[in-house]
């Protein structure tokens, strides 16, 4: 079919040619009562019939809520997209082809059509692998160790890539399909299958249409998780990961839950959390706030308990109050992410009816551990709520938080009065949120870290220095953990016990406490076979954290098709997974 002349001979073509009332009929049961048809509202709840279509005139109306228009506007509100993506649906239902605005751009345009439909075709060949093969069992074992049901898995459309390298290349070959399209898609790298021996997770956009894939190992490989490198149909950072089959989830309860990971949302929806996505290995993008604002104006967050959760919580505050879109934040109570919460037996509705809204969260996650009846810690507290008071756009609502703020603090409003710098723009994503820049102090009585355990038992036993000494390297604690060991190195160095009693008025408040308090309560044990369980538990969590540094600069080579790079990650991957393995291993891991 030759290209059309120009954008409005497109849209008269697809408007002459799209039937208002079938298009209609995908999404309300109607009824034809004389010369027009009626039927409930798609778009607001109602009981009684206020939606109308004409036929003779090609419009729609809903007398209940207002809203009409012609077809692309009826599409562009079922589907919540713009009206470019409600003229390329259309266009692609009634056979027009859109005019390219040049041959590079349309040549794009085909490949990415291309590259779905393998996908798709690909997605099915992984499907039946999973369920009706015995290829598929490590796949079928995989997913019944995580819970995850026949019905949930076939919701997802999961997987099975088989170990051999080249099952989908071959499949392929046998039914006539590109291999260029196929190296294209990433499907197939060198002549063999980018996807070996994985459960395989499609990524599909909001329309539904499969994007990508992500591959979860079922063997003992380092690389825990594969991703599809961008093609001409896919970008990472523009799709929201189950969206498709979220969007009516979202559309019921008025909010979206977003999580971290793929299975958090599988297991999330298996649960009947039907409004859970994630973002699809990547930070969460100022493409995908725009995605989700079309769905909804209210997300709430639902992130690892751990301190990395809390941080992404922060980030992702900031990108949803740049985009619009007001968040809240779960409290998973014990819980370390919404798998183990909901397989808990958690009660989701009401952790969701708590949870506080973002600024709260952010201003109480500042001040905790702190005590502002202590003119320090009042001190310390302002110093953090500030920046956070600043990065709210609206000056309404962050008058209404300084106030709030002001009765945490246990002072008067009037009080916080020091201007403040607020933001305006989009926050930079690389840029460290204020929890980083001065991350709360342990407060007695709170949880201590494994390395200040370690210190806790120096301050009462400061000969054991030399056995910590030979075991863990100054690097593998914490920033400030870290400071703290370097000074207590330098006192003992200098007289022992007795000279950590006349110098601890030098060392910083926050270190004090935790020394007071280890001498007011000693540890439960402080012999060398207990100091040599915190030594290696030290070192274990400091190559967990290198290790995952690798793995993220591994994922960002294999994006940028880097293959010298990736080789050398790939071997500093292992001997890492190598060391925490055997760390591990150790007694008291």
């Amino acid at each position: 079919m030759p290209a059309l002349a120009g954008a409005d001979d497109s849209k008269e073509q697809v408007r002459s040619r799209a039937d208002l009332v079938e298009v209609v009929r995908e999404h309300v049961r109607l009824r034809q009562v004389g010369n027009q048809f009626l039927g409930l509202c798609p778009f607001h709840q109602e009981n009684t019939p206020s939606f109308r279509v004409t036929p003779q005139t090609q419009t729609w109306h809903c007398f209940g809520c207002g809203k009409g228009g012609d077809v692309f506007s009826f599409v562009e509100l079922a589907e919540k997209t713009d009206f470019r993506g409600a003229l390329e649906m259309l266009a692609e239902r009634t056979g027009v082809e859109l005019r390219q605005e040049a041959p590079q751009a349309k040549e794009r345009s085909q490949q990415r059509k291309r590259i779905i439909e393998l996908n798709s075709f690909a997605a099915k060949f992984y499907e039946y692998v999973l369920h009706s093969t015995p290829t598929g069992e490590p796949g079928r074992e995989l997913l019944a160790r995580r819970g995850v049901s026949t019905e949930t898995a076939q919701r997802f459309g999961l997987g099975f890539a088989p170990a051999g390298g080249t099952s989908l290349a071959q499949f392929l070959r046998s039914r006539k399909r590109s291999v260029a399209d196929a190296t294209a898609a990433r499907l197939v790298r060198d002549g063999q299958d980018f996807f070996r021996n994985r459960l395989i997770v499609p990524i599909r956009d909001e329309r539904g249409q499969v994007v990508a894939f992500v591959g979860r190992t079922v063997a003992d490989d380092p690389r825990k998780y594969v991703n599809s490198p961008d093609t001409a149909a896919y970008s990472k950072g523009r799709v929201l990961f189950a969206l498709d089959l979220a969007k009516e989830g979202i559309g019921g309860k008025g909010h979206a839950v977003l999580v971290e990971g793929q299975f958090d949302v599988i297991v999330a929806h298996q649960y009947g959390v039907t409004n859970a996505i994630a973002t699809s290995g990547t930070a969460l993008t100022e493409d995908q706030v725009r995605l989700l604002k079309r769905f909804t104006d209210e997300v709430v967050l639902a992130f690892d308990g751990d301190s990395a959760g809390k941080q992404a919580a922060f980030r992702a505050i900031e990108q949803h109050a740049a985009g619009g879109i007001h968040t809240r934040v779960l409290n998973l109570g014990g819980a370390k992410d919404p798998d183990e919460f909901l397989r808990a037996g958690g009660d989701w509705e009401k952790a969701v009816r708590e949870a506080p809204p973002e600024w709260e969260f952010w201003i109480r996650e500042s001040i905790q551990g702190l005590n502002p009846t202590r003119p320090r810690d009042l001190e310390l507290a302002l110093e953090r709520v500030y920046p956070v008071l600043a990065k709210i756009p609206d000056p309404a609502v962050r008058e209404a938080y300084r106030v709030k703020a002001a009765d945490l603090l246990g002072i008067e409003a009037r009080l916080m009065t020091r201007p403040l710098k607020t933001a305006r723009k989009a926050p930079d994503r690389e840029a460290a949120p204020v929890a980083q820049e001065a991350p709360p102090r342990q407060a007695l009585g709170a949880k201590l870290s494994i390395g200040q355990h370690l210190l806790s038992v120096l301050a009462v036993r400061p000969e054991a220095i030399e056995r910590v000494r030979s075991q863990v390297q100054p690097e593998h604690f914490s920033e400030d953990d870290r400071r703290t060991y370097h000074r207590m190195l330098e006192t003992f160095t200098g007289g022992g016990l007795v000279e950590l009693q006349s110098r601890l008025e030098s060392f910083e408040e926050h270190e004090q406490e935790l020394i007071r308090r280890a001498w007011a309560s000693p540890p439960p044990r402080v012999d060398d076979e207990y100091v040599d369980g915190l030594a290696s538990k030290v070192r274990l969590e400091a190559m967990q954290s290198e290790l995952r540094g690798v793995n993220r600069r591994l994922s960002e080579a294999e994006q940028r098709g880097d293959r010298d790079q990736v080789a050398l990650l790939v071997t500093e991957n292992r001997r890492l997974a190598l060391t925490v393995e055997r760390l591990k291993s150790e007694k008291g891991n």
